[in-house]
C-alpha cells in the first residue's frame, strides 16, 4: 500500500478513535485513558473531511448538539499556529456547523456550507472516560481558560508552572494571570515565588477535584502531534508523484524545517543513506511505525 493511503489510514483511525471516546457514533475506541482536547481535533478533523465523508457528518452531529464544550477562542488562538494549513478546510467545516445548529465559529474564508447527513446518534457520557477529563472541567469551571488551566495542571507529571510554561494552553499570558489569581483566591491555586519567577501549584487536595476523577494516564501534546501530522501529510501528498531524487529532497528540506518539532515529541527519523530507494523504504516505515502508536494510544 501507498505510502499516502497507509498513512490517511493511521490518521483516519486516530481521529475516528478520539470521536468515538467522545460519544460519536463509531466502533474504534483505543484511546480511553488518552486526554481528548476537542479544539485540535476538530481542527485535525476538517482536513481529514475529504477522504471520510462520513466520519465528516458525524463529528459535525456531535458538534452541532454539544458546541457550547468548545472554545472559540482557542480555536482561533489554534488555527494561527495551523495557519493556511487548515485556513480552507476549517472554514468548509465550520460554515457547515453554522448552518445546522445555534454555533457561531469563525470563518475565515466564505463557503458554501456542505451538504450533511446528521444521524442524530452522538451522546456525551464524560463520567464514563479519563479521557474528557477536559470536558467534565469545562462543565463545572465553563468553556475557556479556567477549566483548561485545571485540566492542564491535573494532567502533569511536575508540580509547579509559571504563567510563561502554560502559555501554549491557547490563551493570553494576562489572561492565565487574572484566572489562576482568581483560582488562587478560591484556594485552588497555591501562589508562590521562586527567585524571580511567580509559580503556581494546584491544591490537588480540594474536594472540588475529586469530581473531576477519573484522570488520564496521557496528556499528549495535540497540538504538535497534529501540526507535525498534517504538515507531513501535505509534504507526501505534494511529493507523491516526484521522482526518488525530488522526494528525497523534498523530505529532507521538511524534516530540517520541522527539526524542532520533531525534539519536542522525541520522534528520531531515520538516518540518510545514498541509495535513495531504501532511504525512502526507511522513512516510510518510520513514518507509519510512530503513527500506528498514536493510532494505538500509545505514548
Amino acid at each position: 500500500m501507498h505510502l499516502i493511503k497507509q498513512l490517511d489510514k493511521n490518521l483516519l483511525n486516530l481521529a475516528w478513535s478520539l470521536w468515538t471516546e467522545l460519544g460519536v457514533a463509531g466502533v474504534k475506541q483505543k484511546h480511553q485513558n488518552v486526554l481528548i482536547l476537542i479544539e485540535e481535533l476538530v481542527i485535525f478533523t476538517s482536513i481529514l473531511i475529504e477522504v471520510d465523508p462520513r466520519l465528516r457528518d458525524e463529528s459535525l452531529d456531535w458538534c452541532s448538539q454539544f458546541h457550547h464544550f468548545i472554545s472559540i477562542s482557542r480555536l482561533k488562538s489554534l488555527m494561527k499556529a495551523f495557519n493556511e494549513l487548515a485556513k480552507e478546510p476549517f472554514s468548509k467545516y465550520a460554515s457547515s456547523l453554522n448552518n445546522i445548529s445555534e454555533a457561531h465559529w469563525p470563518v475565515f474564508i466564505d463557503f458554501s456550507p456542505l451538504k450533511i447527513n446528521l444521524s442524530r446518534k452522538s451522546t456525551l457520557l464524560p463520567h464514563a472516560s479519563p479521557a474528557l477529563l477536559n470536558i467534565r472541567a469545562r462543565s463545572i469551571f465553563g468553556t475557556g481558560a479556567r477549566a483548561d488551566l485545571v485540566t492542564f495542571f491535573l494532567v502533569q507529571p511536575n508540580t509547579d508552572f509559571s504563567i510563561a510554561e502554560i502559555a501554549e494552553l491557547g490563551y493570553s499570558k494576562r489572561n492565565l494571570a487574572e484566572v489562576l489569581d482568581d483560582l488562587h483566591f478560591g484556594n485552588l491555586f497555591e501562589r508562590f515565588m521562586q527567585g524571580n519567577q511567580q509559580r503556581y501549584r494546584l491544591n490537588k487536595n480540594s474536594p472540588l477535584f475529586q469530581m473531576l476523577k477519573p484522570i488520564p494516564k496521557h496528556a499528549p501534546p495535540w497540538h504538535l502531534i497534529f501540526k507535525l501530522l498534517l504538515l507531513l501529510r501535505a509534504c507526501i501528498h505534494r511529493t507523491e508523484k516526484y521522482s526518488e531524487s525530488s522526494k528525497v529532497v523534498e523530505l529532507r528540506n521538511w524534516l530540517k524545517r520541522n527539526e524542532q518539532l520533531l525534539q519536542k515529541l522525541e520522534l528520531t527519523p531515520p538516518l540518510f543513506q545514498n541509495n535513495f530507494a531504501v532511504y525512502l523504504e526507511n522513512f516510510s516505515q518510520w513514518v507509519l511505525e510512530w503513527t500506528d502508536r498514536f493510532e494505538q494510544g500509545q505514548f
